[in-house]
């Protein structure tokens, strides 16, 4: 399956997933897309929220401890739903003459759409997997029901390319 120049892996943290939709799953395709970009030589970005509740050096600001973290990955902290806002992710995209990004993370709705919508607009090539994105029901939808719509409603051919 085809790569894009980096992998963001977006809040995939212990105080966000506790709970999640499809938890086993999900974090088993993130370590599978986190191989590929291994195998394939190509920098991976762990993206980690910080707010109250969630704050940086806690329990529930770390990454969840199933994922295939490694030395020499980078990390980005971000304190507002969009992965570029006040923080180094562009200058870091710069630095590695990043053009496309692919995504993965949590949840949908609100950090992984916030941040892939505005790449988009700073005219990033952005792809995803199927499935590769997670959240909660709420009192509108399902996780199922809010995940399909943002990929299949909102996302494709819009604001991004799914690779399968």
């Amino acid at each position: 399956m085809k790569t894009a120049d980096i992998l963001l892996v977006i809040d995939v943290q212990k105080g966000v997933c506790e709970g999640i939709f499809r938890r086993s799953e999900w974090l088993s395709q993130i370590n599978q897309r986190i191989a590929a970009y291994r195998a394939a030589e190509k920098p991976i970005c762990f993206i980690q929220h910080n707010e109250i509740g969630l704050e940086k050096g806690t329990s529930d600001w770390e990454l969840v401890p199933e994922l295939a973290v490694q030395t020499g990955d980078y990390f980005v902290n971000k304190t507002h739903a969009n992965g570029f806002y006040k923080t180094e992710l562009q200058n870091l995209l710069a630095e590695l003459s990043v053009k496309s990004i692919e995504y993965c993370g949590a949840q949908t709705e609100f950090c992984v759409n916030t941040t892939v919508v505005f790449a988009h607009g700073l005219a990033y090539e952005n792809v995803m997997c199927h499935g590769a994105t997670s959240t909660f029901d709420n009192d509108f939808l399902s996780a199922e029901q809010t995940i399909d719509f943002y990929e299949n409603h909102l996302w494709q051919q819009r604001f991004l390319e799914f690779l399968n």
